[in-house]
């Protein structure tokens, strides 16, 4: 057989098997295991009923259980149970694939491997997902022959496979590690699929760059159906499994990363590759990047040193370069829509001629060990993470592995915040950080500039001073003639109730987060999204970065203002409710948790929402419909963004009963951590008895005192103390509105604290008071304390 694809490489490529490749082995009972249709006649047979029969396969065992569930189940037994292979199966399975699929109930994998003494590595989808699937694990999407008993056989062996991948599967989070997989695979090899063993569009998506990587190996009889029935999913080859074993045999296989830039787990950030003289950047390309965030690093990258296609900031740049030739690694942070992107390309290019070797981290791609290996024996490298919390889990093993590497990590200043003690853990050490939270006067006269050159109005935020960039975004989006243009460009994505939700839930998860697989998004929208789109690709194209790997909204700032401009309230909550609760299906992994907590928290829902009439009343619905799903309502964190929405509203009797419901639920989980608990916990107990008529005792003082202790040692942990530092801003009016109040031992108590706070306070690491400015905070605290004296 001709190579399809060139090199053969298993290790990095996913076996799918169908029930035409289980058709040459033997069974117990000395036959052949049947496909689906010959499965639906044999039970036809035993329930001498007609050929013509339309019942499918699930209402056919069904009716054969209700007779005999212990002869369905001997029955079945015997048909899938494998006895012998066909040598060209075994020459397919020998391979050591990235990981195997099947939609088939035989044990065939096991078998082979058991006969090799090897060990099975055999999953179910009713199995739980573990943190770390093996290499070459085989995953039965439908059941397997070997978890079947006579109790189970009725619900084990899925048979009517549409309804089930639609109904389930796409829900569970094995669908997620199969699109992972088939995202960072080199090749899908597809062997014995019939078009009668279920809908290829149940499982896979018409993905152009899967398609291109995607083989159905049929059997040696051309069939033009199946041809123009799976065009859009790959390529059919009518060779056979004997043919495909002979094409194995003989393949090419790859060698070694030829160069740097063939890396793929690592994608080089050299400057000079592929520059060329080139004409300027045009007005639409400006615009498109200005307003769509339709980023090109090779632009970028051919534009420099001008600054006619993005602003330099080079002070900034220098600055962060000679950071890092100083100290092991750099965090750059940035509020959403402030330019981590495309500063992180400037840094890069800027390292480059300092002689230092960029790459761009890209986790998750199953030949990183090796590609590891490969940079092991390059000098001066410099890696870039992009996506913090996807990269989080896998940065201690590249410490290891490259331990002579410069680390730079992009995050959102929000998130540097809240982990900083997480990334003093994590990123080598010592490091520096550089914000990205202000444009200096000159960025802001170049940004005029380049708004100039390309047509665009200047926005009047520009002088402003220390403006955020997006600001100066937002500011141009608001601009009537640009408003309209892109009310103009958006509006075959309003023309049906489809695109407006698929616009309304990728705008949300690009303003909360940014990157989610497209399995994620066909289990919110109940549509292959690529399919969504197709319709409106150039224009998708222009909003959307669409892969396998990836599916997200290229510019935050677009998304915060599309939400807030041509999206109603209502769709807006709906799509909030959609993509909660199909996240708690997969929270078991830390992007989809990370999304959850971000999605329902008080302060995001309100940034999104301030702008629609009765915000709270909108959120407490929100709340209330997520509520009912048991996921959520046993999230410790849900109750206590419940108490924070009561408490704003304010409803301070519901928040405390929130917050106590919020305890309860965190009762129930292993080791954790209530630190956020006891903050808000602090903070409402503060705004009862600020709330309380003077004149009075302080009904809760009690609680108020154990929580000044309490966020006085969450000051001196380390890992707590940013969730601390933020509520001490309610401290000063407790003590201004109800300081008469006090007994001579409350006032003594009140005053003991503070003073431990303040000195608590003023012993936290500079890096740290930079941070997250805690001096302002102090003096405040300690102008509450004196006026106690």
């Amino acid at each position: 057989m001709t190579s399809p694809v060139g090199d053969f490489d298993p290790a990095s490529s996913i076996l799918f098997l169908g029930s035409g490749f289980s058709m040459s082995a033997t069974n117990i009972a000395g036959n052949h295991p049947p496909n689906g249709a010959q499965l639906r006649k044999h039970f036809l047979d035993e329930l001498k009923l007609p050929p013509e029969s339309t019942y499918d396969l699930q209402v056919l065992s069904e009716e054969y259980a209700e007779k005999d569930s212990k002869k369905l189940r001997g029955h079945l037994y015997s048909i899938f149970r494998t006895n012998a292979l066909h040598e060209s199966q075994k020459t397919v399975l020998r391979e050591p694939w990235r990981r195997i699929y099947t939609t088939n109930y035989d044990d065939i994998v096991e078998v082979y491997r058991i006969s090799k003494k090897e060990p099975p590595h055999s999953y179910d989808v009713s199995d739980k997902l573990p943190p770390k699937l093996p290499n070459g694990a085989v995953i039965h999407l439908h059941g397997s022959i070997r978890l079947v008993t006579e109790e189970n056989v009725r619900s084990s062996l899925i048979l009517s496979e549409t309804s089930y991948i639609n109904q389930y599967m796409v829900k569970s989070p094995w669908y997620d590690q199969f699109q992972r997989d088939l995202a960072y695979a080199s090749a899908l090899y597809i062997i014995g699929y019939s078009l009668s063993d279920y809908h290829i569009a149940a499982l896979l998506m018409k993905d152009p760059g899967l398609a291109k990587r995607t083989y159905f190996i049929q059997g040696t009889t051309p069939d033009s159906i199946f041809v123009r029935r799976t065009a859009d999913y790959g390529t059919a080859l009518f060779i056979g499994t004997e043919g495909f074993s002979d094409y194995i045999r003989s393949a090419p296989r790859p060698a070694s990363p030829p160069d740097l830039y063939s890396l793929k787990s690592f994608r080089s950030l050299d400057p000079t590759r592929d520059r060329r003289a080139i004409a300027q950047p045009t007005a639409s390309e400006i615009y498109d990047l200005l307003v769509y965030g339709d980023f090109d690093a090779g632009r970028l990258a051919r534009s420099q040193p001008s600054e006619d296609y993005a602003i330099a900031r080079s002070v900034v740049v220098q600055t962060a370069a000679d950071s890092l030739e100083r100290k092991a690694s750099l965090v750059i942070d940035g509020r959403l829509g402030n330019g981590k992107t495309v500063f992180l390309h400037l840094l890069a290019f800027e390292l480059s001629k300092r002689g230092w070797k960029c790459f761009l981290f890209r986790p998750g791609h199953p030949d990183v060990s090796k590609e590891i290996a490969v940079l092991s024996g390059v000098g001066k490298i410099v890696i870039f993470v992009e996506n913090y919390p996807s990269a989080q889990d896998a940065l201690g093993g590249l410490r290891s592995a490259l331990p002579d590497m410069k680390l730079v990590v992009e995050v959102r200043t929000g998130t540097f915040e809240v982990r900083f003690h997480e990334l003093a853990q994590v990123l080598p050490q010592p490091f520096d950080r550089v914000s990205l939270n202000a444009l200096s006067t000159p960025e802001m006269s170049a940004f005029s500039q380049l708004c100039k050159r390309a047509g665009l109005p200047i926005p009047q935020n520009a002088t402003t001073k220390h403006a955020e960039l997006r600001d100066l975004l937002l500011d141009l989006f608001e601009n009537k003639s640009i408003k309209s243009r892109i009310r103009t460009a958006l509006a075959p994505l309003f023309d049906s109730h489809r695109n407006r939700r698929t616009l309304s839930i990728m705008m949300l998860i690009a303003a909360h987060q940014g990157t989610v697989g497209s399995g994620f998004i066909r289990s919110v929208i109940g549509a292959d999204p690529f399919v969504a789109l197709k319709p409106l690709e150039d224009l998708a194209k222009e909003i959307f970065s669409v892969s396998s790997e990836q599916f997200r909204v290229r510019s935050a700032v677009f998304s915060s203002f599309v939400l807030q401009s041509f999206l109603e309230s209502e769709e807006i909550a709906a799509a909030i409710v959609d993509i909660i609760l199909a996240s708690s299906d997969r929270k078991s992994e830390r992007v989809y948790r990370v999304l959850m907590s971000n999605m329902m928290a008080y302060s995001s829902l309100r940034q999104i929402l301030r702008d629609k009439g009765d915000y709270q009343s909108i959120i407490i619905d929100i709340y209330e419909k997520i509520r009912h799903d048991q996921r959520v309502n046993d999230e410790p964190l849900f109750w206590l963004q419940y108490a924070i929405a009561m408490a704003e509203v304010p409803r301070l009797d519901a928040a405390e009963d929130y917050i106590e419901t919020a305890y309860v639920k965190a009762a129930a989980l292993v080791a954790f951590q209530t630190f956020q608990i006891d903050t808000q916990a602090f903070r409402i107990s503060l705004l009862r008895a600020t709330a309380e008529q003077s004149g009075r005792s302080i009904s809760n003082i009690d609680k108020i005192i154990s929580g000044f202790e309490r966020i006085n040692s969450m000051l001196v942990e380390s890992s707590n103390r940013s969730y601390a530092v933020r509520v001490l801003d309610h401290i000063p009016p407790f003590i201004s509105a109800r300081r008469f109040d006090l007994s001579s031992s409350e006032r003594t108590a009140t005053q003991y604290w503070l003073y431990k706070i303040i000195n608590s306070l003023e012993d936290l690491p500079a890096e740290f008071k930079a941070v997250v400015g805690s001096d302002v905070m102090r003096q405040r605290v300690q102008a509450a304390v004196s006026s106690l004296v």
